[in-house]
């Protein structure tokens, strides 16, 4: 008897890349191309974090009340209106879940976050783009455009990454606020992705408790340095994360997961500095850029975007086989250039005499 999947599963255009070509990671590369945390101090902490944990965080289920709360008093916020996720892309996932029957309408930007068009496809959603122009600036979104689009096409969700991936881009609060307001007024849900914060320092989390149509995605990935554990959290109106937690597994996260976050909350202080050495490496690698001549866009996350010109070519070379980086773009917006995930000014400054001596040798 043939088997019958949901109907969206039958679109060949929904293809995921096998898991079974992924490859360990060589220790010998700079792993600068997933936009991961390479704080050198943040790792030791962790490290340190890691060997308080009791070994039966292996060998017991998850008990994540006292993170919600610790979660929830670093936020300023409810315990209610938490939701524990495998990182942002599990609360990326529980929106589309709560809100898209198949052939409603969403908008995400474009380019973006890989699985914004991957669960679009997969929940069988009508998806509109609101693309990203090509400006002097780097990669420009018309907020005013993007309200007149949730106005005339009442999209069920309305998918914003803030700051955005792979563009670096962020709406202002006002921006975000003008489009609460028509999402409000069309019955539309705002998913507000906030992976990077707070390398962005701006968040829409207390706009929550006045909007029950907003929906902050976030994770301990970045700022934190635990994209290995895949732990994230949603923020929402208690009324609007009941919804989600209706669909909640039996354990929203592992032990070890909640055994390590528990830990790390009361270490804030420490990942606020490792995003400022981040900062500062940021600050560096784009001055050194520029030194040298070439072009670099402003983003609010922890990578930067260069364009090497004619010199490019030279440059991959040099960085074969020494660091992982994302060498070129296919969309419009960011042709022509590179992104180098950031890390603290001893680590970019390696990365820095590779590319100098490249061009050196050009000349």
């Amino acid at each position: 008897m043939n088997i019958r999947p949901r109907r969206s599963l039958s679109n060949p255009a929904l293809q995921r890349p096998s898991a079974l070509n992924s490859r360990p990671r060589r220790e010998d590369y700079l792993w600068l191309d997933k936009n991961e945390n390479l704080d050198p101090q943040l790792a030791a902490l962790s490290r340190e974090v890691l060997l308080s944990i009791p070994t039966s965080a292996l060998s017991t289920y998850p008990e994540a009340g006292e993170l919600y709360r610790k979660l929830a008093s670093w936020l300023a916020i409810s315990p209610e209106s938490l939701l524990l996720t495998p990182g942002s892309d599990g609360a990326i996932r529980l929106a589309f879940e709560a809100f898209i029957e198949p052939d409603d309408p969403i908008i995400h930007t474009s380019p973006t976050f890989a699985m914004y068009p991957v669960y679009g496809q997969m929940f069988g959603a009508t998806v509109h783009e609101a693309v990203y122009e090509r400006s002097e600036t780097g990669p420009r979104l018309d907020p005013s455009r993007l309200v007149d689009s949730v106005r005339q096409l009442k999209p069920k969700l309305l998918c914003l990454p803030n700051p955005d991936s792979p563009t670096g881009t962020v709406l202002t609060p006002d921006d975000i606020r003008d489009l609460l307001v028509a999402c409000e007024a069309v019955g539309s849900v705002l998913l507000l992705d906030e992976a990077y914060h707070p390398f962005y320092a701006w968040s829409a989390v207390p706009w929550t408790a006045e909007f029950r149509n907003l929906l902050v995605a976030r994770t301990f990935a970045k700022a934190w340095g635990a994209a290995g554990l895949r732990i994230g959290y949603a923020v929402a109106h208690p009324a609007t994360i009941g919804l989600l937690h209706k669909m909640r597994p039996m354990y929203e996260v592992s032990t070890l997961a909640v055994e390590f976050m528990s830990r790390m909350l009361e270490r804030s202080n420490d990942m606020a500095q490792a995003v400022a050495r981040i900062d500062a490496g940021k600050a560096f690698f784009v001055e050194a850029m520029r030194s040298l001549g070439f072009e670099t866009l402003s983003t609010h996350g922890n990578f930067v975007h260069v364009a090497f010109g004619d010199a490019a070519n030279l440059i991959h070379a040099a960085l074969a086989d020494k660091v992982l980086y994302r060498a070129t773009f296919s969309h419009a917006c960011l042709a022509g250039y590179s992104r180098f995930t950031v890390a603290p000014s001893a680590i970019m400054a390696r990365v820095v005499d590779l590319i100098a001596l490249a061009v050196k040798e050009k000349k």
